[in-house]
């Protein structure tokens, strides 16, 4: 706010000139005041209502994609007679089915374990030894006076990477030296030869046996024979993962989700609702305090709403067209006395028709020209980059900014209009001075008269 203060009365006429100005000024601005305010408070308050329905076809925009897709209804659960032996998870890509499973023995990785101890303080003459790996040959060289530690050390330099690692375990009796392959499987074995040296290191190697030996995992599945180098087959059955724990039997079967299934409409029917209940709270009118909401009577708040609950009635209806309606989905829009167009699911009518024809839901609610897809072509026309709301929203906060313009050339003009009636007052006294200087000097020259008399 501009300073019209003099830092001092008006001499000359004793009056408030700097709050006379401002008054003026405030009386001036009032009219442009409240007019921008009005702009900007409703522009804001239909910002937020914006926002909010925006924020509400989004997660109904989200729930529709999960259902696009030709797998979103695939989703399988998986039970195994025993967790002991194995675990199992099925892709949407596994077939249903039962599958007798039988471990036959489990993948293991190869270890090396010595069976003469060395003592902490024992040193090793110069030499080289030689570590398999798999087909993999590693050369380790021993400098004189190596301990068993150092010999340790550098396996593991020479091995870094290579899958396998020496250790040291420590007993009673001394020190003995391991090797373990980083990999099961028999293709990953690993061995300690002697290159060259001392008797000392050769009889190092000598002692080294053999205590776990590399072996791949054997799997039979309905009477076929699998081997694989780990203990987890992924490629056995389609999508089908299977985690080795024991030897034994179990019997895994795969099945349709129906849960899940469930959940991605369950989702859907939330977020359509949500966004019917966004429009609604948008342009509610509360008639007990006369007081409308920010978008109240708004032409396009009522094109979303009536777009959205005529395209759901044709898609039950096709739905209802292809043997799913009401009765046999469980889907539909609430009746009376609550028939405010949002959906209800019969999550018990809904189980038992994916429990009997998968395929048929599947074919409705996905694909291109599906339910999900229909419908989130109407909602992508609201949101996203180039949707309605998006661009309503840019125009509204285009105004906010333009109202930041006008005040600020409104400060301007009311500055210049404060300093033409602070010059206008400053005028006056000057005046009011003058003229009580004449009344004075006019005063005295009549007394000196009457005195002459």
């Amino acid at each position: 706010m501009a300073d019209y203060s003099l830092g001092y009365g008006g001499i000359g006429s004793g009056l408030d000139i700097t709050g006379m100005v401002e008054q003026l000024v405030a009386a001036d601005r009032a009219p442009a005041d409240n007019r921008l305010n009005r702009v900007e408070n409703a522009a804001k308050f239909k910002i937020s209502a914006l926002g909010t329905v925006s924020s509400a076809f989004n997660n109904l925009q989200t729930a529709l994609k999960a259902m696009t897709g030709a797998d979103a209804f695939d989703a399988r659960s998986v039970k195994s007679s025993t967790d002991t032996t194995l675990t199992a998870t099925a892709g949407k890509s596994t077939p249903t089915g039962t599958y007798n499973i039988e471990v036959l023995s489990l993948a293991t990785a190869n270890k090396w374990l010595a069976d003469s101890p060395v003592a902490t303080s024992q040193t090793f003459a110069a030499g080289k030894l030689s570590v398999q790996v798999g087909d993999t040959t590693l050369d380790v060289d021993v400098p004189a006076g190596a301990t068993l530690a150092d010999i340790r050390s550098a396996i593991n330099q020479a091995g870094a990477g290579k899958g396998v690692q020496a250790s040291i375990v420590s007993a009673n009796e001394g020190q003995f030296l391991s090797l373990s392959a980083d990999k099961t499987g028999a293709d990953n074995s690993v061995s300690l030869a002697f290159a060259e040296g001392g008797s000392d290191l050769q009889d190092l190697v000598a002692s080294m046996q053999e205590r776990v030996q590399a072996k791949d995992a054997r799997v039979s599945i309905d009477g076929l024979e699998i081997t694989a180098s780990n203990n987890t087959l992924t490629d056995a059955v389609p999508g089908l993962s299977l985690v080795l724990k024991s030897e034994g039997s179990s019997t895994v079967t795969v099945s349709g989700d129906v849960a899940a299934s469930r959940k991605l409409v369950q989702d859907f029917v939330t977020a359509y609702n949500a966004a019917l209940a966004a429009i609604g709270t948008a342009t509610a009118y509360d008639a007990e305090n006369d007081a409308p909401s920010a978008l109240t009577g708004d032409a396009q708040m009522r094109g979303a709403s009536g777009q959205l609950r005529g395209m759901l009635g044709n898609l039950l209806g096709d739905l209802a067209a292809q043997g799913l309606d009401a009765k046999t989905l469980g889907l539909q829009t609430k009746g009376y006395p609550s028939s405010d167009g949002s959906l209800v699911l019969d999550t018990a009518k809904f189980d038992a028709a994916m429990a009997k024809d998968p395929d048929r839901i599947r074919a409705a609610f996905t694909g291109d020209s599906g339910f999900a897809n229909t419908l989130l072509d109407t909602v992508k026309g609201y949101i996203g980059t180039d949707g309605a709301f998006t661009r309503r929203t840019a125009t509204l906060n285009l105004q906010v900014k333009d109202v930041a313009t006008q005040r600020t050339a409104l400060d301007a003009r009311m500055e210049a209009v404060g300093n033409r009636y602070k010059a206008q007052f400053v005028a006056l006294d000057s005046m009011i001075s003058q003229m009580n200087s004449t009344s004075s000097y006019l005063s005295q020259q009549l007394a000196s008269l009457a005195a002459q008399i």
